[in-house]
């Protein structure tokens, strides 16, 4: 998946990202939020550096969480929700690495993507499945890679995004295999081994059973008209409802301050833009909110904090998170918990007070009860 080029964005405040979006359809930004409904459930204070990186929710009271440092002799952890208990769980991560893609069907039926780091040649993504005893290595690819999507322990999705010569792979319980004409596809949402979608850098693909379809929609993308060379518009994200419903979020990738956000929708024939906030930096992801609607993280960067946007009805609006005193919170991953209106997000909380990228603490937020 393509990671945004975050190094040349000013700081600004806060403020700023609530008061200035256009929705499609017309509608008004919520410039004051709701009052606080995610939770942080679980804190891990940084020695060193930390930060929770990915999520899948395996049930309505069970989860995953896999969490780095921010060294390279240390091995990721995860953490596992049983009820209401967060505590640590097994996984066989190696110094260095963090996952970067999660995603399950069943609490039996687990996968991650656990990415090593290195620079150059040597870089290499593990994909990994736990059926309910033990986690198991099913592949190596170069490179980082992308989604991981499984249907179950015998039928998932890698999306090797990382490489010139990467591709969508499947595995079909004994080794993976490349889907042809698969090549620069990313971020994958599955409705049924019949029908995948996923998203390349400007255009959304189809797998039918036999082969890819990909449909651009680079003309409903917001970059920079006057200015091309400051921006990098692509798509970010994908969620298949429905055939009917599959959504899909982008941004412009602005050098200076990130996004604009845009919300695509696909209703079985054609796709169209949903919605866009003209003030909101890159989405983190986009999951379903256990009623119809989307939860779309956004990113965040060095001082500036991320939001949460809440997309139902045609409406787009700002979510509250809840603030840490002296510290900043940053978005990584987010989940939907299957059967439920919950959700869980996670990422970390900086100082504001120290040199970024030192003292991080790593947090787990819960959207319900």
């Amino acid at each position: 998946m393509q990671l945004p080029n975050l190094s040349h964005r000013p700081l600004i405040g806060a403020a700023a990202l609530a008061c200035a979006a256009v929705l499609i359809p017309a509608a008004a930004f919520a410039a004051t939020a709701a009052p606080a409904s995610w939770k942080i459930v679980k804190t891990v204070r940084g020695n060193p550096s930390t930060s929770f990186d990915n999520v899948t929710a395996t049930g309505p009271h069970s989860a995953w969480v896999f969490q780095s440092f921010g060294t390279t002799s240390h091995k990721p952890v995860a953490w596992r929700l049983s009820g209401s208990r967060w505590s640590r769980g097994p996984f066989p991560g190696k110094a260095g690495e963090r996952v970067t893609s999660a995603a399950s069907t069943s609490p039996d039926d687990v996968w991650a993507v656990a990415y090593n780091g290195v620079a150059g040649n040597g870089a290499r993504s593990q994909v990994l499945s736990w059926n309910g005893t033990s986690w198991a290595v099913t592949g190596s690819f170069p490179g980082l890679g992308g989604d991981v999507v499984p249907l179950s322990l015998h039928d998932a999705w890698f999306f090797d995004s990382g490489q010139p010569g990467g591709g969508v792979w499947q595995y079909n319980g004994h080794g993976w295999s490349r889907t042809p004409k698969s090549n620069a596809l990313a971020d994958g949402s599955a409705l049924s081994p019949d029908s995948i979608w996923a998203i390349g850098a400007t255009h959304v693909a189809h797998w039918n059973g036999h082969t890819w379809s990909r449909t651009s929609v680079k003309g409903l993308l917001v970059g920079c008209p006057r200015e091309p060379d400051l921006c990098g518009p692509h798509l970010s994200g994908i969620y298949a409802q429905s055939p009917k419903n599959v959504w899909a979020t982008g941004t412009g990738e602005r050098e200076t301050i990130g996004g604009p956000v845009v919300v695509l929708h696909f209703n079985g024939h054609r796709w169209s833009r949903a919605a866009l906030c003209d003030s909101c930096d890159d989405p983190v992801s986009v999951i379903p909110d256990g009623t119809g609607g989307l939860w779309i993280p956004i990113r965040g960067f060095e001082f500036r904090a991320s939001v949460m946007l809440h997309y139902a009805g045609g409406h787009l609006a700002l979510t509250a998170l809840p603030v840490v005193k002296g510290r900043v919170l940053h978005l990584a991953a987010a989940a939907a918990v299957p059967g439920t209106r919950r959700a869980i997000t996670v990422g970390n909380t900086i100082p504001t007070t120290e040199p970024i990228g030192l003292h991080s603490n790593a947090v787990i937020l819960v959207y319900g009860s």
